[in-house]
């Protein structure tokens, strides 16, 4: 059977919102779109690792210096879909089999960006559940760090995306990840201790990922097309798409509040910023059953109803334009009128 349809889980009915809002109405169509398909598990993954090799394949042939930072670009945004792939999986959207699934994010997903599924499953659903609250971790994450605040001035902006783009806030980013990591939940810095079938398979990971790169002679690849990047160009993207998906300010009694839409984002937004339809994040937090692949379809849906308000919970583009997330990112001094967080740049 190739595709069943996910169960709504917990977390579909926890999302709380004030305004008038029927689920009950929604919940065939909801239904209907939480389908999982192994095809397109499956298909994201290996495409995801077909522009990684090409990518290399590609140094390996030109060797100019223009070439191994051309790779590190495309394999960054690579890097970046493989971490939306690890979310899929820790919302059991990759496989139909839930074993399976952990499997396949874990050894081509996680393991590759040195996190693990189950340890980003276990703080991802906090998130939801506690969505800028004291109990959401990565609102816990925001308060303690300055960079992650918003709205601020096209120069402060500048300066956030500068300081990842040359690695300053490296340190602060492996924080983030380390209890989502092996050595960090074996460490006792994460959730639950790793199982014994995590133990086994990253162990084989491991043990494969070093005698390959020792075999092929690939340790500067590995450390200039793929550390390197991870670390500063990927986290550049990844703080526009979470800046973007919340403000990190207190919760107030609606979720819609709290989580953004981007609608129309563009090719190279999709490609750099908003893997897997990221940019549909508020209709992700109302209805975390429905897979990446059918959250436009719910959006549209969702568009039916009074939910959105643009310039506050839905933006057309993020980086282009009167309605873009960017615009209202670096707002801050230009609308005086409208409420902003105390951030000085």
């Amino acid at each position: 059977m190739l595709a069943v349809p996910e169960p709504l889980s917990l977390d579909d009915s926890e999302a709380v919102t004030s305004r008038a809002f029927d689920r009950r109405a929604l919940t065939a169509s909801v239904r209907e779109l939480s389908v999982v398909t192994n095809a397109r598990g499956l298909w994201a993954v290996t495409r995801q690792w077909l522009i990684i090799a090409l990518s290399v394949a590609f140094v390996v042939q030109v060797d100019r210096w223009w070439a191994w930072v051309l790779a590190a670009v495309v394999i960054s945004s690579r890097q970046h879909a493989l971490l939306s792939l690890v979310h899929e999986a820790s919302h059991y959207h990759l496989l139909t089999n839930r074993k399976a699934s952990d499997v396949l994010s874990d050894l081509l997903c996680a393991f590759p960006m040195n996190i693990t599924t189950e340890g980003y499953r276990k703080e991802h659903a906090e998130h939801h559940r506690y969505v800028n609250t004291e109990k959401d971790p990565y609102w816990r994450t925001a308060q303690r760090d300055h960079a992650w605040m918003f709205p601020r001035t096209r120069g402060g902006m500048a300066l956030v995306l500068l300081g990842d783009l040359v690695g300053f806030f490296t340190p602060s980013h492996v924080r983030i990840m380390i209890p989502w990591s092996y050595t960090g939940r074996a460490l006792g810095k994460g959730g639950s201790k790793p199982s014994r079938a995590e133990h086994l398979r990253y162990a084989l990971w491991l043990t494969g990922f070093i005698t390959f790169l020792t075999l092929t002679g690939g340790w500067l690849h590995y450390l200039l097309l793929w550390s390197l990047p991870s670390l500063t160009l990927m986290m550049m993207a990844f703080r526009i798409r979470a800046v973007v998906e919340h403000p990190f300010t207190p919760a107030t009694p609606d979720e819609t509040h709290e989580t953004r839409d981007v609608e129309a984002a563009t090719w190279f937004e999709r490609f750099f910023i908003a893997p897997f339809n990221a940019s549909y994040h508020l209709s992700h937090h109302l209805f975390p059953s429905v897979p990446y692949y059918h959250l436009p379809a719910l959006h549209e849906r969702l568009k039916q109803t009074e939910l959105y308000r643009p310039g506050e919970n839905h933006f057309q583009t993020y980086l282009g334009g009167e309605q873009s997330a960017w615009n209202f990112l670096t707002s801050l001094g230009r609308n005086k009128g409208r409420d902003t967080l105390p951030v000085n740049d």
